[in-house]
């Protein structure tokens, strides 16, 4: 869990893995700073029977099970369930309670289609593209998403060039970082576009962008060096030491090199710069 953390009940033989995270918890106090941490990322879809058999069996607590599953099955009240777990042992306070309180009510305060993209937006986090990006699709469809701004939509259209980049569909992702810029007019989605173009060797492509949306001499500095700085860092990787030209590789017949090298681009990428790839 990343922190030690004292048990007083028992500790399960087997874990209880939460996919979305790969993270597994191995007591009470465990599963409750999880969903403490983790808020964001619990839905009704979270309790399911694994994990009611997992506290009934590898817990031996079949009256915390017994007692989670029916405000799951009768009230249907998430904030409930979740306050009730989170109060099972003695390891939050009170304050920390009302705090996580608040921040169920604000997510309950949202609306479907935010609480959707919320949903998304933690499947890219770690690492789901592919369950992101169809919830972003059936977001963009939707007919609620004709309450989403400009921004907004834009926004929506970036993370999905974020996942067509991590899968390597480059193209797709051009076109999804340039739509995403004529909405969003953020100037993340241009510079991720102009990295993008760089990450390819296309230079005269790099080129025309820059006039096209008029960038700065020194932004193009910035972005390069930017760029120039990832290169070096991935370099800086046992693995990819010895790659010094993508394209080389590519053309030399070593496709399985020049990807490899591309994915570590595409990894201190979303690592370094994770802030603005994955747009609010």
């Amino acid at each position: 869990m990343g922190k030690f953390i004292l048990c007083a009940g028992a500790l399960a033989k087997e874990p209880l893995h939460f996919v979305l995270t790969d993270t597994c918890v191995y007591s009470l106090e465990e599963l409750e700073y999880y969903l403490y941490h983790n808020i964001y990322t619990i839905t009704m879809d979270t309790f399911d029977d694994t994990f009611f058999r997992w506290v009934e069996v590898e817990l031996n607590r079949p009256d915390l099970s017994q007692k989670w599953l029916s405000i799951l099955q009768e009230k249907k009240d998430l904030k409930e369930l979740i306050v009730s777990i989170l109060t099972s042992t003695d390891y939050f306070g009170k304050l920390e309670i009302e705090k996580i309180i608040k921040i169920i009510d604000r997510i309950n305060g949202l609306s479907p289609i935010q609480r959707r993209k919320i949903e998304a937006d933690n499947c890219l986090k770690y690492g789901d593209f592919d369950k992101a990006l169809q919830v972003y699709k059936d977001i963009l469809v939707s007919d609620d998403a004709s309450v989403l701004s400009a921004k907004e939509y834009g926004n929506i259209i970036h993370n999905v060039g974020v996942i067509h980049a991590q899968s390597r569909s480059f193209e797709r992702a051009e076109r999804e970082f340039v739509r995403a810029y004529s909405l969003n007019q953020e100037e993340e989605s241009l510079k991720e576009y102009l990295w993008l173009l760089l990450l390819q060797n296309k230079e005269k492509a790099f080129l025309q962008a820059v006039l096209e949306y008029n960038v700065s001499e020194e932004k193009v500095w910035e972005y390069r060096e930017m760029f120039r700085q990832m290169l070096v860092d991935a370099e800086k990787t046992r693995e990819y030491r010895k790659i010094k030209d993508l394209p080389a590789l590519k053309d030399s017949g070593k496709v399985g090199d020049y990807y490899y090298a591309i994915d570590t681009m595409i990894f201190n990428w979303k690592q370094q710069y994770k802030h603005g790839m994955e747009q609010g």
